[in-house]
């Protein structure tokens, strides 16, 4: 069969699905298996249940017979598919537990847990699937999925994943021969597919980001539950997960990620406490409550769903306004998963509010920023994890810190707005009146070794860290702080008074001078404003900030 020419029936597909599906039908022509990324919210369900429709309709036009498997590792992926299905009207039957089987169906729902059992695997084996799609196809590395794929050779394969993307960083071309990727997350909120969303974070210096970061890492990659258990389920750091709540998204709908049933139960207690409708949920709640849960939540009668790896994969309610991140992780696919739930859009529903509480931000960066999903579904092994990534962690850390609890009271020092006006982010707060005065954080990268976090008023100075030669992302410790409240210094075209405004102050004149050998400039090239305004083609100014001239600085090409 040449797919390229298949005949498509696209009336009910978006733009983006459309090519998307095209690209699959080429690549089938050269390749037995391909996978496709598409960001969550954006139609994959909907679009792998048209390539189904169109398979069946090219085959019954042929007369020939076909089978078509799709595979999912949870019931309610499986619920969601068969939903898809049955509003397309294709009869389909179901290869999942203790549900009555319809093996005659020309396409069969399957859990792979159950596919492969004793009572399952002759039938499965028996109805020579000639094509099989993997839903959440970055769990198919798993030995069951392998040896689902080694059954059927000559099977067509299609995987589909918001996130092509492994803890150990293992490539994924063992069963995908080629990846067609879907535009980034920031294109489909651009075009109104996606909401768009502000973002507010515990900041990398803060003694929470802290805390994350030593905490212990298992051979996996991801962080011990245990020990994560240990060190935020305490009342004092749930007490801030619910303060950054009340500040930012008071009265909102929405999903919090906890790290266990205990924890997730306890953040919920807190909530009702304070006249908030939350209730826990997590994979060991009952199907029949869980599903009255879910109904409720979506009608409005509960207001905050406290999850335990629950609502990651397959949920969708379009009408959450807010997502809290309470359980830190490694796992950009999660990171991605998590928040990807408040992004859905629906009618009315403006921005998204994330609250991040364990500092993802820090390691991930925000959700609609470019991934490199070819470089990450090929695979890398220049990424350093578990207990050798942790000592990494801990050497750029003061080894004899010690947390002190009482820190966590200072509100403001805790988060910071990454993302978003504050008169937007808070229109609904009771902290607005507070915070609308409040300068957006900006990040200045300097020279390739320095990383400037802050605004005019204040700010702080890292030196970045540098990986087999690379500058990365992570950054030690504080090493320079500035508060205009404390020492305002503005820089005139006067150089001999600007050189004045830096004595006393040796860490500030080393930062200078350092940069500006860097930069092949003498420091006083550097603080003639003039000068400055003209080498870094900014826009001409009488006076600027220290913060203005780094951020100068950091536009000279050395």
């Amino acid at each position: 069969m040449l797919y390229s020419g298949l005949y498509q029936h696209n009336s009910n597909l978006r733009e983006h699905q459309i090519e998307a599906k095209g690209k699959i039908f080429d690549a089938w022509d050269k390749y037995d298996s391909v996978m496709l990324q598409m960001p969550t919210g954006t139609g994959k369900t909907y679009l792998f249940t048209s390539i189904v429709n169109d398979l069946l309709a090219a085959y019954k036009e042929a007369h020939r017979d076909i089978h078509i498997l799709v595979v999912a590792h949870r019931m309610e992926l499986l619920d969601q598919i068969s939903a898809t299905l049955s509003r397309f009207g294709i009869a389909h039957g179901f290869i999942q537990g203790a549900r009555e089987q319809h093996l005659w169906k020309r396409v069969q729902v399957a859990s792979i847990m159950s596919l492969l059992t004793e009572r399952n695997y002759y039938n499965t084996l028996r109805l020579k699937f000639d094509y099989i799609i993997v839903d959440e196809a970055h769990h198919s590395l798993a030995d069951t999925y392998i040896k689902l794929f080694e059954l059927f050779p000559e099977a067509k394969k299609l995987g589909v994943t918001a996130t092509p993307w492994r803890l150990n960083h293992e490539s994924f071309l063992s069963l995908y021969q080629t990846l067609i990727v879907s535009p980034q997350i920031s294109w489909f909120i651009s075009n109104n597919l996606l909401a768009d969303f502000d973002y507010v974070s515990i900041k990398p210096d803060s003694d929470i980001q802290r805390l994350v970061d030593r905490s212990e890492v298992a051979d996996t990659g991801d962080f011990v539950n245990a020990d994560l258990d240990n060190t935020f389920n305490n009342q004092r750091i749930r007490s801030k997960v619910y303060e950054s709540y009340k500040r930012f998204a008071d009265g909102r709908k929405g999903i919090i990620y906890a790290i266990n049933k205990l924890h997730a139960s306890k953040i919920a207690e807190l909530y009702c406490s304070h006249g908030i409708n939350a209730v826990a949920i997590d994979c060991d709640t009952p199907k029949d409550e869980r599903q009255e849960l879910i109904s409720r939540f979506k009608t409005g009668e509960i207001t905050v769903l406290v999850n335990v790896e629950i609502f990651t994969e397959g949920f969708d309610c379009p009408d959450v306004s807010f997502i809290q991140l309470a359980r830190p992780t490694k796992s950009l696919a999660l990171y991605l998963q998590q928040v990807g739930r408040g992004l859905r859009m629906v009618e009315g529903k403006e921005k998204t509010i994330i609250i991040d509480n364990v500092g993802l931000y820090n390691y991930f960066g925000l959700p609609d920023a470019n991934r490199k999903w070819q470089y990450h579904f090929k695979g890398h092994d220049d990424v350093e994890h578990s207990s050798s990534r942790r000592k990494d962690t801990l050497a750029l850390r003061d080894e004899e810190y010690e947390f002190d609890e009482s820190r966590l009271a200072e509100d403001d020092e805790e988060m910071m707005i990454v993302r978003g006006a504050s008169d937007e982010i808070l229109k609904t707060s009771n902290y607005a009146n507070k915070v609308t005065a409040a300068l957006p954080i900006e990040e200045i990268s300097l020279c390739d070794y320095y990383l400037i976090r802050g605004n005019a008023k204040k700010f702080k100075v890292y030196p970045l860290t540098k990986k087999k030669g690379k500058t990365t992302g992570a950054v030690s410790g504080c090493i320079y702080e500035y508060d205009t409240e404390e020492r305002p210094v503005t820089f005139t075209h006067n150089v001999k008074e600007n050189m004045i405004l830096m004595d006393g102050d040796t860490k500030l004149r080393t930062l200078i001078a350092f940069s500006a050998m860097l930069l092949n400039k003498t420091i006083s090239e550097i603080l003639n404003l003039d000068n400055l305004c003209c080498i870094s083609q900014s826009d001409y100014v009488t006076e600027a900030g220290l913060f203005e001239v780094l951020k100068m600085m950091s536009k000279i090409q050395s």
